[in-house]
């Protein structure tokens, strides 16, 4: 069987579904995917053959591509009436609910900048990070609601404010989400050309030792971040000798909140391979393993405490999992005990997967899958073939091999082309990967970008 480097060598050649070309971001020549979309609009707009396939599921709700699309043209129409235009600033704040989805491809669609709002954050901490990114219309979920409206939102006045799961009355000029779904259906998105390096999010990280600090993420980044997680499956299924991709949807029970990087990856990747997002008002273990065997869950995402949660439960062993083809983890460091309990409980036949990012760096950079996950299970892996990945001494010269250094990380799915800095310790090594030793002090950029 092809060795992994035989594999990206195959599929990232010229010609080839991922060709790796060269561009300049940012004034600096970086390798890209030459076929990549263009843009996160683009990447939608491609989603529309999927038509009846379902795509958001939540409770008892259904909602297939066709009718997200529909309801993404409402929604972009509604924000182009308010006056919301390319590169203005839209937050979305509510739980893991479908119509955070809708609400950002209705902005991807605009060229907009989705900001991300916490949903655990208080009115305070809310009100700082509008201000902040200078939000100019916001999308929320009734409990959010709750905390913002009258006086915050009296010192924030925006162009919209459409409010989701709210029974009650709103306040004058705000406009329930069952509003704009009953809109006439305007057919098309409105015209508008967005480029790789217009910005298309800014997420909220940190806080703390002050303020959380706002990072802009791109197009491109978000489009880089898509490829080499589409990349990462083509690589396990040539490595495996497959010829062709599984005819079934991927159906994942998606439990990242929606405002983290980790959130808005499941979204991206999941929408631009045509599977569905499964998602719970709150993770409940055991109700978990209920909607893995009633929906037929493919894929579960979360932070380990999330998995082992699931592992563990009393129910594990009395409901019908087999349906389950991966497992992916991230957000805090992976046990490698957990790694080993997913190659018992499911023998062999269920692909563990972790990697290693910031939200500067538009989620993983390095990744770790499969049988080489078995097989290096203290390991995050290795970098994404776009990616160049450093340990360096104080110096800033390379560290040997094996040797404790701190991690620097170069690609184009930095914010701003740069090269970052995390401050996290590490060690290369041939045999067992990257590991991770100690998470970042600081973050540390070349070139830093900031919003204005």
């Amino acid at each position: 069987m092809p060795t992994r480097a035989e594999a990206i060598a195959l599929l990232t050649a010229p010609g080839s579904p991922f060709e790796i070309g060269r561009a300049v971001v940012w004034g600096e020549e970086l390798r890209v995917y030459a076929s990549a979309p263009s843009s996160l609009r683009a990447v939608w707009e491609s989603t529309a053959v999927h038509g009846d396939a379902l795509y958001l599921a939540f409770g008892d709700e259904r909602i297939t591509y066709a009718q997200a699309h529909a309801d993404v043209r409402r929604l972009a129409a509604r924000l182009v009436d308010a006056g919301v235009g390319q590169g203005d600033r839209v937050a979305i704040g509510m739980r893991n609910y479908p119509e955070w989805v809708v609400a950002f491809w209705a902005c991807q669609s605009l060229g907009a900048v989705v900001v991300s709002l916490n949903a655990w954050w208080i009115a305070g901490e809310l009100e700082y990070g509008l201000a902040d990114s200078s939000t100019t219309a916001l999308i929320v979920d009734g409990e959010r609601y709750a905390r913002l409206r009258g006086d915050v939102l009296a010192r924030l006045p925006m162009n919209l404010v459409v409010v989701a799961r709210e029974d009650g009355p709103l306040d004058g000029g705000h406009v329930a989400w069952a509003t704009v779904a009953a809109d006439r259906d305007p057919g098309a998105l409105p015209a508008v050309k967005i480029q790789p390096d217009d910005d298309a999010t800014i997420l909220y990280t940190s806080g703390t030792t002050g303020n959380p600090k706002g990072a802009v993420g791109s197009n491109r980044n978000h489009v880089t971040n898509i490829s080499n997680t589409i990349l990462s499956g083509a690589v396990a299924m040539v490595m495996a000798g497959a010829t062709a991709p599984p005819a079934a949807q991927t159906k994942a029970l998606w439990t990242f909140p929606f405002f983290h990087i980790a959130g808005v990856t499941g979204i991206c990747v999941l929408t631009a391979t045509g599977g569905a997002l499964v998602t719970q008002f709150k993770f409940d273990a055991g109700a978990a393993l209920e909607l893995i065997e009633r929906e037929r869950i493919t894929v579960v995402a979360g932070v380990p405490t999330v998995v082992r949660a699931l592992l563990e439960h009393p129910d594990a062993d009395k409901r019908d999992i087999s349906s389950l083809a991966g497992i992916s983890q991230g957000g805090s460091p992976v046990p490698p005990d957990s790694i080993a309990t997913i190659e018992r409980e499911f023998d062999g036949k269920v692909s563990p997967a972790n990697g290693y990012g910031l939200t500067e760096t538009t989620s993983a950079v390095i990744a770790n899958s499969g049988p080489m996950y078995f097989e290096k299970k203290t390991s995050v892996g290795l970098p994404v073939p776009v990616c160049d990945v450093r340990f360096v001494g104080d110096d800033g010269e390379d560290v040997p091999a094996g040797d404790v250094g701190e991690q620097t990380i170069h690609a184009g799915q930095c914010h701003g082309g740069a090269c970052v800095r995390d401050g996290s310790i590490g060690s290369e090594d041939a045999h067992a990967g990257l590991r991770i030793q100690q998470a970042r002090r600081d973050l540390r950029r070349d070139r830093r970008r900031v919003q204005q």
